[in-house]
């Protein structure tokens, strides 16, 4: 009589068992998502920091994080009506490269994605030092080096007594500077732009040879005194 019991017990349990998946399942697919309309809209740069981001406005497959793109700036140009679990919700199609998807509108904010600081400077410091390679030996000396600030960066060029002298090292040094100024030009303001520009093509143009030794000197490291200052002021 137990093992009767017993057993009739087990089959309860297996019957129960297999009845839960099966509610389950015709539970999520009441929950599919509705779209209830798609329109165009004017491309405008969007940001944000999180939400779910999907290949689809019915948001049956999950493409991407926003956490892990929150330095990116997204462009929208549609938006999607929706109802989920019998909720409105408003979507937005995003795209920032080769990036796409649709997310909640609610989890952007209008205006360009902020600037990631550090991997700036990472990426500038790296440049920067590959640049200096160009340079007399005592200013490769003086300048290569990893840097996690402009005001390090900066100060690396405002030392008069790391630059070379003669006419070659005076050339090498000149080539060096401008290289740099290419990587930082357009940084600055307006006005600093042009001063440091008027510079640039007058250092360039400016025939270094034995004879103007003292003025090559002094017009490569008014240039980086110059240069290196305003790089400072990035920080």
């Amino acid at each position: 009589m137990m093992k009767k019991f017993v057993k009739a017990s087990v089959l309860a349990t297996l019957s129960l068992a297999l009845v839960v998946p099966a509610a389950t399942t015709s539970a999520s697919a009441k929950s599919r998502v509705k779209v209830i309309s798609t329109t165009s809209v004017a491309s405008q740069a969007y940001h944000g920091k999180k939400g779910n981001i999907y290949t689809s406005a019915k948001l049956s497959k999950r493409h991407y994080v926003m956490k892990h793109y929150k330095y990116t700036t997204w462009y929208v140009t549609k938006q999607a009506v929706i109802k989920n679990n019998g909720k409105k919700g408003t979507l937005a199609y995003i795209k920032a490269g080769n990036k796409s998807g649709w997310i909640y509108k609610k989890y952007l904010t209008a205006g360009k994605a902020p600037v990631n600081k550090a991997k700036m400077i990472a990426n500038d410091s790296v440049s920067f030092s590959r640049a200096m390679m160009s340079a007399s030996s005592g200013l490769q000396d003086h300048s290569i080096g990893t840097y996690d600030s402009y005001e390090d960066l900066g100060g690396q060029l405002m030392s008069p007594y790391s630059y070379g002298s003669g006419a070659d090292e005076n050339k090498m040094d000149r080539t060096a500077l401008l290289k740099v100024y290419n990587l930082f030009k357009g940084r600055f303001s307006k006005s600093q732009n042009a001063d440091l520009a008027a510079m640039a093509d007058k250092l360039e143009a400016l025939q270094i040879t034995g004879d103007n030794e003292d003025l090559a000197v002094t017009s490569v490291i008014n240039f980086g005194n110059t240069l290196g200052s305003l790089i400072q002021s990035l920080a």
